[in-house]
């Protein structure tokens, strides 16, 4: 797990609270298709979601998360949904991240946020290309 990323994490929960609705309306802005998928979802069940995303981005190792990854892009391919749209969630909550930490959103987070999120993008990408 990246340390500033953790931190940036951290902050942004001790600063704001809960930042779900923030990083739900940011992910409807950013990919506005998904709203229309989501449309039978409740907060709890969207909470739960978020808290999977969370769980992904603090992992130890993303490769120890292949199987999980393989298994909710399988069932997620069933409501419909589309491969841009978890790279939209992840950057989704790292732009409510940045936004509520301003300038104590470090270069060192920046860095972590990216590589995090492109680690987990390639092992999504395997299994929604190849549907």
């Amino acid at each position: 797990m990246s340390e500033p990323l953790l931190d940036s994490l951290e902050l942004a929960a001790a600063k704001a609270g809960d930042i779900a609705p923030a990083v739900y309306e940011r992910y409807f802005e950013r990919c506005p298709d998904s709203r229309t998928i989501m449309i039978h979802t409740d907060s709890y069940m969207r909470g739960r979601m978020l808290d999977e995303v969370f769980r992904l981005l603090m992992s130890g190792d993303v490769e120890e998360e292949r199987e999980y990854l393989e298994f909710e892009t399988t069932n997620h391919r069933a409501y419909g949904a589309a491969p841009h749209m978890y790279e939209n969630v992840l950057l989704a909550v790292r732009d409510v991240v940045t936004d509520v930490l301003g300038s104590e959103f470090s270069a060192e987070m920046d860095v972590a946020w990216k590589q995090r999120v492109q680690e987990l993008l390639a092992i999504i990408r395997l299994f929604t290309a190849a549907a």
